[in-house]
């Protein structure tokens, strides 16, 4: 099962929830509170040593970075393909994205 450790507050976090929601994947969401210092302790840190959100386990893949992520995603699980086929319109996105 997917496992998205994230803050809800963080927007980086929101928009990899929004993939995972547009895609109908599930997942377990673990949450770190950033205000309380959690992405700081020792257990966090086991699971992402940068202790970054959001952060993304999907069996023995281990991905920072929320555009890797939704990148990863898209190309994993491709029901509900979220880039456009044409590259100019790829490149659009990649755009707004970045």
């Amino acid at each position: 099962m997917l496992q998205l450790f994230g803050y809800w507050r963080s927007s980086a976090s929101f928009r990899v929830r929004l993939v995972l929601q547009l895609k109908g994947l599930d997942y377990e969401q673990h949450p770190v509170n950033l205000r309380q210092g959690e992405q700081k302790e020792k257990a966090y840190r086991r699971v992402n040593p940068q202790g970054l959100v959001p952060f993304l386990v999907d069996d023995d893949v281990h991905l920072g970075q929320s555009v890797a992520i939704m990148e990863y995603l898209d190309e994993t699980y491709p029901a509900y393909p979220l880039m456009p086929s044409a590259p100019t319109e790829r490149a659009q996105v990649r755009h707004i994205v970045n």
